[in-house]
């Protein structure tokens, strides 16, 4: 059992751990003004080596030869609603309450709260990445004229009614990049949409500000901790000589 090492490789992982509590932070920071983003946090376990003898291999770089060390288990997006503010841009929408607008790249159909829209040369309604906009029955959203949305997602110009916006919510969500997310779609009913409003991040700059500077001071700390305890190895090897 590698004793004298236990300790660096506990305090190794703790500051490790800190790293990565600093790239979800800094993320969500990064995206305070990004429309509709959900922030992430990260989901911390422990590793639990009962008695920490029982692997026959006894390298130190073994995580299971150490008792106990924390680690990023994996990192969840809270989809709570961010605040929603007036942009007076008719083809800005934003929806109240549960769902996401869908969209298709490619063929492959992602989900968003990010109503930033427009109008394409072809005269359809993409977001700002160029995917199309879907109505309720999968289809591409063409405009012809002004567009009116009413609160259930109903689409009408000049020329009459034109469909109406798909607006799903997810079982399982996954984020994809920034604010696309895949899941399991089902028609959403407790929502409406706004028509010139943009829904803002849900990231709250001055607690993520308050974690950063605690997140740091942990990762300092254990930096010096594996200091100090690598130079008493360093003592200890030199007294043997």
């Amino acid at each position: 059992m590698p004793v004298d090492y236990q300790g660096i490789y506990v305090l190794s992982s703790g500051m490790l751990l800190q790293e990565r509590k600093l790239e979800v932070i800094t993320n969500n920071l990064a995206n305070v003004d990004t429309p509709a983003f959900k922030m992430d946090v990260g989901l911390v376990s422990l590793w639990d080596t009962p008695n920490g003898q029982r692997e026959p291999d006894n390298s130190p770089e073994n995580p299971t030869n150490n008792f106990v060390y924390p680690l990023m288990e994996r990192v969840v997006t809270l989809t709570l609603q961010g605040p929603i503010r007036e942009t007076g841009n008719p083809l800005d929408l934003a929806i109240e309450g549960d769902g996401f607008f869908a969209v298709r790249s490619e063929g492959q159909i992602f989900y968003t709260r990010k109503g930033n829209f427009r109008i394409d040369r072809e005269g359809y309604l993409v977001n700002e990445l160029g995917m199309r906009v879907l109505d309720e029955e999968g289809r591409d959203i063409r405009v012809v004229g002004s567009l009116k949305v009413a609160p259930d997602g109903s689409l009408f110009t000049e020329e009459g009614p034109v469909g109406k916006l798909g607006v799903y919510t997810l079982d399982q969500p996954q984020k994809v990049g920034r604010d696309l997310f895949t899941g399991q779609p089902q028609r959403a009913q407790n929502f409406k949409v706004m028509q010139g409003f943009l829904e803002g991040s849900n990231v709250n700059p001055i607690l993520e500000m308050a974690k950063l500077i605690e997140t740091h001071r942990a990762h300092e700390v254990y930096s010096n901790l594996i200091r100090a305890l690598d130079q008493a190895h360093e003592r200890a090897i030199n007294n043997l000589v």
